[in-house]
C-alpha cells in the first residue's frame, strides 16, 4: 500500500461542550435530546445536512412498532416522543388506539407503527434542536479522535472550513458504523450487507386510490427495490458488501441504483414516476460494538442493569431487556454507543438496528454522557441505579412485568 507523511499542522479548535455526538441519525438525535435536557452544552456532528439518518435520507420512512403485537407499549421516553415527533408536521397511518400513547390496548385495531413524510419529519427534528439549544454542525465529517490514556479528549473533523477540532468531556458514537468508537481503538465486529431500498412511487392508479381514500400514502406508496432479508427467493448473483470502506460503499451504491434502473427500465411508461431514491446507502448492519455486556434474545430474562427494552418490531415478539453496559467498551473511558452499533450480536444485532430500539440505546447514551461528563466518572463508573431513575422519570419502560 502506498503512503505519504501528512505534515504536522495546528488544527483550529471550532467548538467545545460537555457532550459531542457523532450522527445525526434518530439514535444521535435522541442522544442529544437526553444529554441536552440534562443540563449538557451539546454538539451534534452530522456528515450531511439533514438530520434523521437512515430513517428520512435512507427512506426508511416507517417507524415500526412500539408495542410487542398484542397490545402492550414497550417503548416509551424518547423513542416514543420521536414517533409523535415524525407525524408532527405530515401523514400519518398511526392507528387511533394508539394516539394517546396508552400503555395497554385491548383489542388493538393494529401495531403503535407509522409511515411518515419525510420533510416533514426532518423540519420537526431542526425545530426541536433549535428550540431546545442543541448546536447541530451540518455537512462534517468525522475524521479521528483525539485519544488520551483511554480518553477521547476531542474529535478532528473536516467540512467547508478545512480541517478543524471538537473538544468535550464525553462523547457519543451515533455514526451508524462505529466509526469513532472503532478509530478509539474498541473492539468490534463487521458483517456484510444484502443491496435493497425503498423508494415512493407514483402512476395514476394509486393517484386515483388515493383520491378515493384521502390518502397520501396510498397516492405514493414505498417500492422494495433488491433483495429482501432473510429472502429465500433473493437473487444470488447480487453481491453483499461491508460498508466500512469507501470502496464498499461506492459498490454498493453503484450496485442499489444499478437495481433501481433496472427496475425503472422495466416501468416505464408515460403513468409512472419513480418520485424518490435515496440519498445514503441502507445498510443495516456493519460494525458494531463487542460490549462489556450485549442484548440476549433470551425470553423472559431480566437484566439488572436494563436501560429499556427491546423487541422484534417486524412480528409479534417476546421482549429482552438491554443491559447498560452493551453501550460501552472495557477500552474507552468516555464514548457511548448508539444505534445499531450497540453491543449486538446475531439475531439481537437484527432487533438492535430497529427505529425504536435506536432511540432508546440513543437515549440512554445520552443520558450516561451527560453524568459522564457533569461528575467526571468514566462511563465505566456510572451510577447505573441513577441512570435507570433517571430513565424510567422520562417514561422509559426498564422491565417488563407480566
Amino acid at each position: 500500500m502506498n503512503t505519504i507523511t501528512e505534515e504536522k499542522r495546528e488544527i483550529r479548535v471550532a467548538g467545545e461542550a460537555d457532550v459531542i455526538v457523532i450522527g445525526g441519525g434518530i439514535a444521535g438525535c435522541a442522544a442529544a435530546l437526553a444529554a441536552r435536557r440534562r443540563g449538557a452544552k451539546v454538539i451534534l456532528i452530522e456528515k450531511s445536512i439533514i438530520l434523521g439518518g437512515l430513517a428520512t435520507l435512507g427512506h426508511v420512512c416507517i417507524y415500526l412498532p412500539l408495542d410487542e403485537g398484542r397490545g402492550r407499549r414497550v417503548y416509551g421516553g424518547l423513542a416514543q416522543e420521536l414517533l409523535h415527533l415524525c407525524i408532527k408536521y405530515g401523514y400519518d397511518n398511526l392507528p387511533d388506539c394508539w394516539r394517546d400513547g396508552a400503555l395497554r390496548v385491548e383489542n388493538p385495531t393494529g401495531r403503535y407503527r407509522t409511515n411518515f413524510n419525510i420533510p416533514a419529519a426532518v423540519f420537526a427534528l431542526d425545530e426541536i434542536m433549535q428550540q431546545e439549544g442543541v448546536d447541530v454542525v451540518f455537512d462534517t465529517v468525522f475524521s479521528e479522535p483525539i485519544m488520551e490514556d483511554g480518553v477521547c479528549r476531542g474529535v478532528i473533523v473536516e467540512n467547508k472550513s478545512g480541517r478543524t477540532a471538537y473538544m468535550a468531556k464525553a462523547f457519543i458514537d451515533a455514526s451508524g458504523d462505529a466509526d469513532l468508537m472503532f478509530r478509539a481503538g474498541a473492539e468490534c465486529e463487521e458483517q456484510r450487507n444484502i443491496v435493497s431500498h425503498w423508494a415512493h412511487e407514483l402512476d395514476f392508479k394509486t393517484m386515483q386510490k388515493g383520491i378515493e381514500n384521502g390518502s397520501m400514502i396510498s397516492a405514493a406508496p414505498l417500492r422494495w427495490i433488491g433483495q429482501v432479508p432473510h429472502g429465500e427467493d433473493n437473487d444470488e448473483s447480487i453481491p453483499e458488501y461491508y460498508g466500512t470502506s469507501s470502496e464498499e460503499v461506492n459498490a454498493y451504491i453503484r450496485t442499489s441504483r444499478e437495481l433501481a434502473l433496472e427496475y425503472l427500465k422495466k416501468n416505464l411508461r408515460d403513468d409512472y414516476c419513480m418520485l424518490t431514491l435515496p440519498l445514503m446507502p441502507q445498510y443495516r448492519m456493519t460494525r458494531r460494538i463487542i460490549g462489556i455486556d450485549e442484548l440476549k434474545v433470551k425470553p423472559d430474562s431480566r437484566e439488572e442493569h436494563s436501560i429499556g427494552c427491546m423487541i422484534d418490531s417486524i412480528k409479534p415478539t417476546d421482549i429482552y431487556e438491554f443491559p447498560y453496559e452493551g453501550l460501552i467498551s472495557p477500552k474507552i473511558k468516555n464514548i457511548a454507543a448508539a444505534g445499531r452499533i450497540v453491543s449486538a450480536g446475531g439475531r439481537a444485532w437484527e432487533i438492535a438496528r430497529f427505529i425504536p430500539a435506536c432511540a432508546l440505546t440513543g437515549h440512554a447514551a445520552g443520558a450516561a454522557a451527560a453524568e459522564a461528563a457533569k461528575t467526571g466518572r468514566a462511563m465505566q463508573d456510572i451510577n447505573v441505579p441513577a441512570l435507570q431513575a433517571s430513565l424510567a422519570a422520562d417514561g422509559v419502560i426498564l422491565h417488563m412485568e407480566g
